[in-house]
C-alpha cells in the first residue's frame, strides 16, 4: 500500500486538509485579484491628492452624498476602485426626485413662501 494512498479511516482527515488548502489557494486568488484591480483605501489626505481637490471639498461631497466613501471609527476612507468608477460616470450620484421634491418644500416652508 502506497504511503499517500487515502483509506476509508483516513478520508475524514483527507478532506479536511483538502478543505484548508483549498481555503488557503481561494485565499491568495482573492487577495492578488484585489491588488491587480489596484483597489486600496485612500484617507482623506490620499483622496484630495488623488483627485486634485482640497479637503474641505471632499469633506462637502461627502456631506451631500455626492462621493462614494466608508466611515470607520469616525475616518473616512475611500475606495481608489470606486472612485475611479465614479469620475468614470461623471460624478453623477443618484437622483431621488421625492428627496429632493421634500428639501425644496421645507426650503420654501423655512423662507415662507409656501403655495398652498
Amino acid at each position: 500500500m502506497e504511503a499517500n494512498q487515502i483509506t476509508f479511516d483516513s478520508l475524514p482527515k483527507a478532506m479536511a486538509s483538502l478543505f484548508e488548502e483549498v481555503k488557503q489557494i481561494k485565499s491568495l486568488i482573492l487577495d492578488t485579484s484585489t491588488k491587480e484591480a489596484g483597489d486600496q483605501l485612500f484617507t482623506i489626505q490620499e483622496t484630495g491628492e488623488f483627485l486634485h481637490v482640497k479637503r474641505q471639498t471632499l469633506y462637502s461631497y461627502v456631506s451631500k452624498g455626492i462621493i462614494p466613501h466608508h466611515k470607520r471609527a469616525g475616518r473616512l476612507y475611500f475606495s481608489k476602485s470606486e472612485l475611479i468608477d465614479w469620475i468614470k460616470t461623471g460624478n453623477k450620484r443618484p437622483f431621488d426626485v421625492e428627496e429632493q421634491a421634500k428639501k425644496i418644500i421645507s426650503k420654501r416652508k423655512r423662507k415662507g413662501g409656501s403655495h398652498e
